[in-house]
């Protein structure tokens, strides 16, 4: 997941290292305002960094432990009851039929 989430903000970055390599390359750079525009530009990018960073260390927090299953949101008596973590058994009620006469048609 960590491998993902650095994938993520490479990608998210790429665009801003480009331009400030572009920018310190191309030969009509104006000189008056450049250094509010590179300063915005970082602190937007640090701030996206951060808060991608909180998003993924918020989504690992309330990800279900070792032990637990997922039961996903279910429409029960016309009432909807959300999505929860409930402790794995050792049969497990949405195990796969074991005969072919079990199988649904």
């Amino acid at each position: 997941m960590i491998r993902i989430t650095l994938i993520e903000i490479a990608s998210f970055l790429l665009p801003f290292a480009l331009f400030m390599i572009w920018q310190r390359l191309s030969s009509r750079r104006p000189e008056a305002g450049r250094l509010p525009t590179l300063r915005l530009a970082a602190a937007g990018a640090g701030l996206a960094v951060i808060t991608m960073l909180a998003l993924v260390i918020l989504d690992a927090s309330r990800a279900g432990h070792e032990g637990e299953r997922y039961v996903p949101p279910q429409n029960i008596d016309g009432r909807i009851v959300p999505g929860h973590f409930v402790p794995a058994e050792d049969d497990e009620d949405g195990a796969e039929p074991t005969s072919e006469d079990d199988a649904p048609q």
